[in-house]
């Protein structure tokens, strides 16, 4: 049994938002689909792997029918494991609360778009007045977001909800440059630096399952998973990618699990899709937004 960090459930390819930063380039105007549950995946890997953490992740996941089948089973067969699903918000109902009580569920909420803030905070406010939640403090205090204000709130069962209010933000984290059809690589597959990229990467600690399959991150996933919906395997500066990175098979072996596992710890060609130092992009252009009627 392989312990890692945290499993993204891909279970959403499609979003209800279209942003032109997304990292798994989830375009609402062109990228359709959600996984239904397969009891096989979860069966399989619940063998293999124990994740500390298990994302349900997309795309928008609470856009997915099965979205409490892949709960109720997940925590079935990861009875330890912390369950979270991670969503923009904007379809967040009371019913989600009991899928907190019922799953031992978190939520974290990022929050892209100013107009829909009644709702999650109807959302948020109806949690708070159940009675079971406090305000979330953790190492470091109170949690808040960067300008100060509590962001989070937790029950006695560690459960949590937090919210990032991603339109505030002025800079945003260069998984590739250009947007949606136009994005290109920061560098070839081929370049030889890629382990600068993965230095600073924030999400070297994430594997994303889709389809049973494993990738390594939520960017290599989003660009493998999604990329053809947008074009991205008939272009030259991508051709490496697809064709050459390998994800992890569902019923690999256990060497070649073994294996696959080792070499996704570390840096590898992919990784240089990224930027190779903190160079945050300015967000005017990322804040172009388009949410589905």
């Amino acid at each position: 049994m392989i312990t890692i960090p945290n499993l993204d459930m891909f279970i959403a390819q499609t979003c209800n938002l279209s942003c032109a930063g997304c990292q798994t380039l989830s375009d609402s105007r062109v990228v359709k689909g959600v996984t239904r549950y397969n009891a096989e995946y979860v069966e399989f890997w619940s063998n293999k792997i124990q994740p500390v953490n298990i994302n349900m992740f997309g795309g928008e996941p609470l856009l997915n029918p099965d979205l409490e089948q892949w709960l109720s089973e997940c925590r079935k067969h990861w009875p330890t494991s912390n369950l979270v699903i991670q969503t923009n918000g904007i379809r967040l109902t009371e019913q989600h609360l009991q899928w907190v009580d019922d799953y031992s569920l978190s939520i974290n909420i990022s929050q892209h778009m100013p107009e829909y803030g009644n709702t999650v905070w109807n959302f948020i406010n109806s949690a708070i007045a159940t009675g079971k939640f406090a305000p979330w403090t953790n190492e470091n205090g109170l949690v808040q977001n960067g300008y100060g204000e509590q962001r989070g709130w937790i029950n006695s069962n560690n459960c949590h909800i937090q919210i990032t209010e991603s339109f505030k933000e002025t800079v945003w984290w260069s998984f590739y440059q250009g947007t949606s059809e136009t994005s290109t690589p920061n560098y070839d597959y081929f370049s030889n630096d890629y382990k600068a990229s993965w230095d600073v990467c924030g999400c070297r600690s994430f594997v994303n399952m889709f389809e049973g399959n494993l990738y390594k991150c939520p960017a290599v996933a989003g660009l493998l998973i999604n990329g053809e919906s947008l074009g991205l395997n008939e272009k030259t500066e991508w051709k490496g990618w697809f064709d050459n990175y390998k994800c992890l098979h569902l019923h690999s072996d256990d060497a070649t699990i073994q294996e696959w596992f080792e070499e996704q710890r570390g840096p590898q060609s992919c990784c240089n899709m990224c930027a190779r130092e903190l160079d945050m992009h300015n967000q005017t252009e990322v804040n172009t937004k388009v949410k589905l009627k």
